[in-house]
């Protein structure tokens, strides 16, 4: 049965679901149209980030009963409202009312071993933290590749982890079903033989970035919890850098967060540096995988002191060379507008 799931029943399940979403996305028009901050200028089909759903779907109807309850009526909830914002604008209030409920439900699910007061405290930091976490995947969608290649390293790690882990007495950590990271894998394979190409076929959308999120999100707290191993929060700290730092610097400059914008350091390399969609998503891939590798394979293990100092050797190393490149290509823009300016006078 395991074989058969695998070569057989999940693939050509996703195929199907996405392939009927494609025409249902056409037939009534569910198109992400380009605006003046977009970083794309084709009419291109969203929502494609339903994927996420249609993995619990395949799973669910095979192992049905294996994933907690609160987890898939808060992943189901935050990926509907999304899907639905995807299509008709919905205030970032409203949003935001659904995503804290979403991960309340999730959090409730988690396995804090704590009794029910004791909880409460970890059940807020992981609300706050999820938020954060949702919004920077959000960001992600509408540079080519960025979500999906990303996010395939992510869940690849995960899947490894929760195959090869051991705690201290060598037994098996298993924090998920591997049938599930499967599922998603295929799903996220999927958008990507979409996406990552130089005119992108479809977009995740709101409802794919967010949902991904939110299952990434629960996936590692899982981790962590079984593990006892926070370095593993390293697992998605090049996007983290880049979501987090931009936010504090908007704020810094009392400007709106949630209205787009171009201000995040992947979407300044994309039009000021002029790198192509595909190539900026593939270096931040690639140091993510390389980042995750790294952690993955250091003895941390009930070493608290050692995660920390991970943690911060490379949270601190990012950030300076976030500011590094951010000063840079800010600079060129500067000079860009300046050049601008002088050349109208002397007209």
């Amino acid at each position: 049965m395991l074989q058969l799931y695998y070569f057989v029943i999940a693939p050509l399940g996703m195929i199907l679901l996405s392939f009927l979403y494609l025409q249902f996305a056409k037939k009534f028009n569910i198109y992400d149209h380009p605006v003046g901050r977009s970083s794309h200028v084709n009419v291109t089909i969203t929502g494609y980030g339903i994927f996420v759903l249609f993995a619990l779907l395949v799973y669910s109807v095979i192992y049905p009963y294996t994933l907690p309850s609160f987890f898939i009526i808060g992943l189901v909830m935050i990926s509907t409202i999304s899907f639905i914002d995807d299509i008709v604008f919905i205030k970032h209030f409203i949003r935001l009312i659904f995503q804290i409920f979403a991960l309340t439900l999730m959090a409730i699910d988690l396995p804090f071993s704590y009794i029910a007061m004791d909880k409460l405290p970890l059940i807020i930091a992981a609300i706050i933290f999820g938020i954060g976490v949702l919004n920077a995947f959000n960001f992600m969608d509408g540079i080519n590749g960025m979500l999906g290649l990303n996010s395939l390293v992510i869940l690849f790690s995960f899947w490894w982890l929760n195959n090869h882990s051991v705690d201290e007495n060598g037994a098996n950590i298993n924090f998920i079903n591997n049938e599930f990271i499967y599922t998603l894998i295929i799903g996220v394979s999927l958008f990507v033989i979409l996406n990552v190409r130089k005119k992108a076929i479809v977009f995740a959308g709101d409802v794919g970035s967010i949902s991904i999120a939110f299952v990434i999100f629960y996936l590692m707290l899982n981790l962590i919890f079984k593990t006892g191993n926070y370095a593993y929060l390293l697992l998605f700290v090049v996007i983290g850098i880049d979501a987090g730092l931009t936010v504090i610097f908007k704020l810094l400059l009392r400007e709106n967060i949630f209205v787009p914008h171009r201000d995040f350091l992947f979407k300044k390399l994309v039009h000021v540096g002029k790198f192509k969609h595909v190539n900026v998503s593939l270096i931040y891939a690639s140091i993510q995988a390389i980042i995750s590798f790294i952690v993955i394979v250091l003895p941390l293990q009930n070493k608290l002191p050692a995660q920390l100092s991970i943690l911060f050797i490379f949270v601190v190393g990012l950030c300076a060379a976030y500011i590094i490149t951010r000063n840079k290509y800010t600079k060129k823009r500067v000079i860009k507008y300046l050049r601008e300016d002088r050349d109208d006078e002397e007209v």
